[in-house]
């Protein structure tokens, strides 16, 4: 039996006066064989919920029981077919995760399918990015976290929401106490969305990775994140790369970090940050002792802003990881890194690549690693360097360690 998508109507399974063999009159052991030659997707959309005796078959049928993920992103669902999703997902028993990307969602499509997950206690994770949920799309969302306890991670990138919309997914986050995982990229949330958020944050006590990558956000958003910074205790990552925080708003961020003690991972990439944003950050890094990574790529931080990272490198205990790649970074940025390298003995990974680092600057990183056994990964990929003419790397450990 081919794996195509089946619809048993209700109308022919009825004419039982017929002497026909029917699914609905099959051996348990009979139906178990078709499904055997089915697809997951094909027994969701064809044997759920056309009548009792299939549904408690498929209930006690070993792959769905064991049935826990549903990724649809490669998949082209109709308005029927999705319709056949939504009502299958009313008697959900199975599925921890739902992936829905690029699916054509709107609103009237996201309030059918929380309508069908409203009573729903199985369900981890829910993601829905690439959709046209919108302002009123999210309402629906809103209303189904306002009374859900298990949805943990929830994924709403590229959706128009706007500030409106987020509004009400902050007014959840004063009292949701499960979400952990929020994901917001790309909805143009603004300055205003971002505060409506961080008020309801500064509270929230379980979500502990927030994204907010390409929201328009500028330093007075910057502003409410910091302020949110230095009360809320639970927030571990905040992604906010491709905004337009500017040096400014990385001035009010690290004032906060200089007295939190909970995030550990930073994402600025791609945010017009020049030398003087650096040196607020290397300030961070003097003072704080739990920041782990920090993402500073297609910035503009230069020779000079790398001093200042670089000087706070040599005291620095924690961090882990550090990019830099896009920052017009030449053979002097890489001295003052190699300097501090020799001595710091915490970092594991830094990203150079598409600077200005060249042969000179190539050597004098190369060099560290004969000292420095903490850093495992130093990436330089096009930076100008002529390998055939460096002839350092002597030692098979440490070719391992550089990538170019």
């Amino acid at each position: 039996m081919q794996a195509n998508f089946m619809y048993i109507s209700k109308e022919v399974i009825s004419k039982s006066n017929r002497n026909i063999p029917s699914l609905v009159t099959l051996p348990v052991e009979l139906v178990y064989c078709i499904l055997d030659s089915l697809d997951m997707l094909t027994i969701l959309l064809s044997f759920r919920n056309v009548c009792t005796r299939l549904s408690n078959i498929t209930n006690t049928y070993h792959r769905y029981k064991t049935f826990t993920i549903l990724d649809l992103t490669h998949h082209k669902l109709n308005e029927q077919q999705f319709q056949c999703l939504a009502n299958t997902l009313r008697n959900n028993k199975t599925l921890t995760e739902i992936h829905l990307r690029c699916k054509q969602i709107d609103n009237q499509k996201t309030k059918d399918l929380t309508d069908a997950l409203k009573t729903d206690t199985t369900l981890i994770t829910l993601v829905l990015s690439n959709n046209a949920i919108g302002t009123d799309g999210v309402q629906y969302l809103a209303n189904l976290l306002n009374n859900n306890k298990t949805l943990m991670k929830l994924d709403l990138g590229c959706n128009k929401i706007g500030s409106e919309g987020i509004r009400y997914i902050a007014d959840v986050l004063h009292n949701n106490h499960t979400l952990t995982i929020l994901n917001l990229e790309i909805n143009n949330i603004g300055n205003q969305g971002t505060q409506y958020l961080t008020n309801a944050l500064e509270n929230n006590t379980t979500l502990t990775i927030l994204m907010l990558s390409n929201n328009c956000i500028d330093h007075e958003g910057a502003q409410y994140l910091a302020n949110m910074l230095c009360k809320n205790k639970t927030l571990l990552t905040l992604i906010l790369s491709d905004n337009r925080i500017g040096s400014q708003g990385v001035k009010y961020l690290a004032n906060a970090l200089c007295n939190n003690k909970t995030l550990t991972k930073l994402h600025l990439r791609l945010n017009r940050i020049n030398s003087d944003g650096a040196q607020y950050l290397a300030e961070v890094l003097y003072n704080n002792n739990t920041l782990t990574e920090l993402y500073l790529g297609w910035n503009d931080v230069g020779n000079e802003g790398v001093k200042y990272l670089a000087n706070a490198l040599y005291n620095n205990h924690t961090l882990h990881i550090l990019h830099l790649e896009y920052n017009n970074i030449d053979c002097v940025g890489a001295q003052y890194l190699a300097n501090a390298l020799q001595k710091n003995k915490t970092l594991i990974q830094l990203y150079l690549a598409c600077n200005k680092i060249k042969n000179q600057g190539a050597q004098y990183l190369f060099n560290i690693l004969k000292n420095n056994q903490t850093l495992t990964i130093i990436n330089i990929q096009s930076n100008e360097i002529d390998f055939h003419d460096i002839q350092y790397l002597t030692d098979t450990l440490e070719k391992q360690r550089i990538q170019f």
